[in-house]
């Protein structure tokens, strides 16, 4: 009988992985910690189910590869450039504060300069997977902490490149000079600078001679040919595999295809990088790991206590809130999947010993495994933690704002906040804009509107926004939290401020109202309203009937929303509209039949029922309208009639000639 090791060793990763990985789910753990969960159990130290992981690791290392090629697939040049300058600055010196401080005290204990470096370089590495999925889950990603913490993660990742070069030149030579380590970046960089160049010119031509055949198997094989082959080229240069696949997904993804080849090379990406997860679990000596639990435990400890001190402090010294810079280091505290990749650099190099290794393993299973819980009571930690220290918190140094009175404070400068800014701008109306993130608050006020740095949580960046003289506040930002407690803090100074409030999801409005909101908007209250409104306009309904189902929603507390029932006496009051006659209004345009024609040669009322009542010229409406009155271009007539006899118009007035 045929012999299929490899195919009863994925059959076993598989079939196990399911049910762990669904124990985890319930439990609220990412699926990554599931998969180094499964390999621990069933790998050589475990119950011994897979005895041999050569096999699996070589899938494995397929698997990092087609990680780095869908990383640089998502990431593209495109957000390469729109991660923040803050974010670079905030990445960097994280990175650079970690490394130094783990060199300075590995070196204290002995260990070699070089492996110090690695050791370093490994605990600088946060899991890029577990925190998006988190922030995703929370519905954060755009919150104040998630895009600051996103910016960090990616910056991290562009990171590992030159780590692994810098690994792969210390694992060939006896001795690091800044001279050799100067000369190797160089010249890897010259090599990658030239294999980007060559996959710039080359990959576009190639993806589009297989989008021409119109094959969906050939553009699949395409483009993990490209990802291979870019991967193997990088390495015949003397570079990582994973550094060209890389490579290959940011040159890919700068073509009009990308989407396309995310959706089709996800599953193997999924797959492959379960097995790495997998076979890094399995590497894991649980006895080993059992018998040193009293020093694997402190010093995991001690990376998540490192760790969420640096970036505290690399917040702080980059004037962010204490409590933003106590959420995104809680979140970053673990030791990420990439830190795996440059183990493996480590250990192929002879930079990392045995011991070291099964170390780092057990430390970043269980930092993954603990950061998650954390992430959970992390805003309620933040809290504390700046109530503590809330009298050295750094809020801002810019003057409170002068000469406003009776004005709008916009909380948050995103999307939602600019439109703002600009209607209020263009019709005069005063405005002063608050965010916290330094390069909006620039870019406000290159744009010309007035702007201060600060965190809106804090009262006194609220009085520096002229809080006691405001008319209206806009909170326009993603953090639940931090709106709950500006919203508070407004109301406290100014109880008579009118507060509008946007949130995300509709069970938040509830708590919103009672923290003394006098507006709240709802995103998904307003999406399923566009939507509804979008339908009924597509059927012609009347302006007014589609503005009262609007109202009828609002008024009943978004009670439709929430699945509850409206009273009868309503739902008869609606049948009752909807059956009567009713008004629309319809402009009439240049093209318009209606247009250089009197009311008497239109006959609408002969034509289609409906009766002109008003028409509106120059913003004043005239009603009594005599059979010679001629309708110009530019007039809103104001029409009465029956759903069908409005359609019917509606119809012949928009129909050009």
């Amino acid at each position: 009988m045929e012999s299929l090791p490899l195919l009863r060793d994925i059959i076993i990763l598989m079939g196990v992985s399911v049910p762990v990985v669904i124990i985890f789910h319930r439990l609220g753990m990412p699926t990554i910690v599931g998969f180094l969960a499964t390999g621990v159990i069933i790998g050589p130290h475990g119950l011994k189910l897979i005895t041999e992981a050569a096999t699996v690791e070589l899938l494995a290392q397929i698997g990092v590869v087609m990680l780095l090629f869908t990383i640089g697939l998502e990431l593209s040049f495109a957000k390469l450039r729109n991660v923040g300058r803050e974010a670079v600055i905030s990445g960097g010196l994280q990175i650079l504060f970690t490394t130094a401080i783990v060199i300075i005290i590995a070196v204290i204990f002995n260990r070699p300069f070089f492996q110090a470096i690695l050791f370093g370089f490994i605990i600088a590495q946060s899991s890029t997977a577990i925190i998006l999925k988190i922030l995703s889950d929370r519905g954060e990603i755009d919150s104040s902490h998630g895009r600051l913490s996103t910016g960090i993660v990616i910056v991290q990742d562009i990171a590992v490149v030159p780590m692994v070069i810098l690994l792969q030149h210390m694992g060939k030579v006896e001795v690091v000079t800044a001279a050799a380590v100067a000369k190797t970046i160089a010249t890897a960089g010259i090599a990658v600078f030239a294999i980007l160049m060559l996959a710039y010119i080359l990959v576009p031509k190639i993806l589009y001679q297989a989008v021409r055949l119109r094959n969906r198997e050939v553009f699949i094989i395409t483009a993990l040919f490209l990802c291979l082959g870019i991967a193997w080229i990088t390495s015949r240069v003397g570079l990582s595999l994973a550094i060209g696949a890389f490579i290959a997904g940011l040159v890919i993804s700068e073509s009009e295809y990308s989407h396309q080849i995310v959706a089709e090379v996800l599953p193997f990406r999924d797959v492959f990088s379960s097995l790495f997860f997998m076979s890094i679990g399995m590497l894991l000596e649980f006895h080993y790991f059992l018998s040193h639990l009293s020093s694997i435990f402190p010093m995991v400890c001690a990376i998540i206590v490192l760790k969420i001190a640096v970036i505290i402090a690399v917040g702080q010294m980059l004037r962010y809130p204490l409590r933003l810079a106590v959420i995104v280091a809680i979140g970053l505290a673990n030791i990420g999947e990439f830190s795996f990749v440059l183990m493996k650099t480590g250990e192929a190099y002879n930079l990392l010993d045995k011991e070291m290794y099964q170390i780092f393993i057990a430390a970043s299973i269980l930092t993954m495994l603990a950061i998650p819980l954390l992430f959970e009571k992390s805003q309620r930690i933040a809290l504390q933690i700046a109530h503590i220290f809330g009298a050295k918190e750094i809020h801002s140094f810019e003057p409170a704002a002068r000469g406003l009175a009776n004005h709008v404070i916009i909380a948050g400068y995103g999307l939602n906040g600019q439109n703002t800014a600009s209607v209020l701008k263009a019709t005069g109306i005063e405005y002063i804009i608050l965010d916290m993130n330094g390069d909006r608050v620039g870019m406000a006020k290159k744009q010309g509107h007035r702007a201060l740095f600060g965190d809106i949580s804090h009262a006194e960046i609220l009085k520096k926004a002229g809080i006691k003289r405001a008319r209206v506040i806009v909170f326009a930002v993603s953090d639940p939290v931090a709106t709950r407690m500006a919203l508070r803090a407004a109301k406290n100074i100014n109880p008579s401020v009118y507060a509008l409030v946007r949130t995300r999801y509709i069970g938040e409005v509830e708590a919103l109202y009672k923290l003394g909101a006098n507006q709240v908007i709802s995103e998904e209250f307003e999406t399923s309203v566009e939507i509804f409104a979008r339908v009924l306009g597509e059927y012609r309904l009347p302006a007014n009937i589609i503005q009262n189902q609007i109202d009828l929603i609002r008024h009943e507390g978004y009670a439709m929303l929430r699945g509850l029932s409206l009273p009868k006496e309503r739902l008869m009051e609606l049948s009752s509209l909807f059956a009567a006659s009713v008004t629309s209004t319809v402009l009439a345009t240049e093209d318009s039949p209606a247009v250089d024609k009197t009311l008497a040669e239109l006959d609408l009322r002969k034509s289609t029922g409906t009766t002109i009542i008003a028409i509106v010229r120059g913003g004043k409406a005239a009603t009594s309208l005599s059979a010679d009155f001629k309708i110009n271009a530019g007039d809103v007539l104001v029409l009465l009639g029956s759903h069908a006899q409005l359609d019917k118009a509606m119809g012949m007035l928009k129909k050009t000639e």
